[in-house]
């Protein structure tokens, strides 16, 4: 009954709009979240807590952790984001693909019956469009991890997985899954180097500063400045 309605909402121009000023008052009188201008949040996206959604981003069947923030002009559609993650400016996710082997053509003509894509030349799928969803009954199919940085103007292909701590390269193509606290850029992303050592890194994994209290990590938000000390600090924990 929901799912209907809601897509009865959305068939309607008028009241698409209004909904779409509806979930932004909500957001941002209610839960205090910060939504700029022309900002769309979908009906089903889901906002941990002090999040900023950047003018004229779109952010549509997906999920954000606490204290993460997404800048201007980005288009984000069933992607699940961390805690304390930076997304910058006009990022991208960019949804299905297209056979590039065996197939003669790359038209989903020849491989999908959807009529969207008139003419469809086949009554049944034969071509894998879409990743499988990270869990089922949820839309997410793309996930990024916890204190991910990703710069200005990067694609993302759906499907991928950006592990915890990683950084993306401003005007990046991310087209593969990357490993966490991975620094990587170009087109497509290619590896450039760690932001830790091994040890460092195995750390902060099992560690898991993100899913501390608030209150916690006030308190030691100045040993954030330097990894060694923030080890030491933290090693008996």
């Amino acid at each position: 009954m929901l799912n209907t309605l809601k897509q009865f909402i959305l068939s309607n121009g008028i009241l698409k709009y209004l909904g779409f000023q509806s979930i932004r008052i909500y957001l941002r009188l209610i839960k205090k979240q910060v939504i700029g201008k022309n900002a769309k949040i979908g009906f089903s996206s889901k906002l941990e807590g002090k999040n900023s959604i950047g003018e004229n981003s779109s952010f549509i069947g997906s999920k954000i952790g606490f204290a993460s923030y997404v800048s201007k002009n980005s288009q984000l559609q069933n992607i699940k984001i961390g805690k304390y993650c930076s997304i910058g400016p006009n990022v991208l996710t960019i949804h299905g693909t297209h056979p590039t082997k065996i197939f003669v053509s790359t038209h989903p003509a020849f491989f999908s019956p959807d009529l969207h894509f008139n003419p469809s030349y086949t009554k049944k799928q034969l071509f894998k469009e879409q990743p499988d969803r990270l869990i089922e009954n949820e839309p997410y199919t793309t996930e990024i991890g916890n204190d991910v940085w990703i710069g200005a103007s990067v694609n993302i292909i759906e499907g991928v997985k950006i592990g915890d701590g990683c950084i993306i390269a401003s005007g990046a193509l991310v087209n593969k899954d990357i490993p966490p606290y991975s620094i990587v850029g170009g087109v497509p992303v290619k590896f450039i180097r760690k932001r830790f050592d091994d040890s460092d890194i195995a750390f902060l994994l099992r560690f898991k500063w993100w899913e501390r209290s608030e209150k916690w990590i006030i308190k030691n938000a100045h040993l954030f400045t330097d990894i060694k000390s923030f080890i030491q600090e933290n090693q008996q924990q």
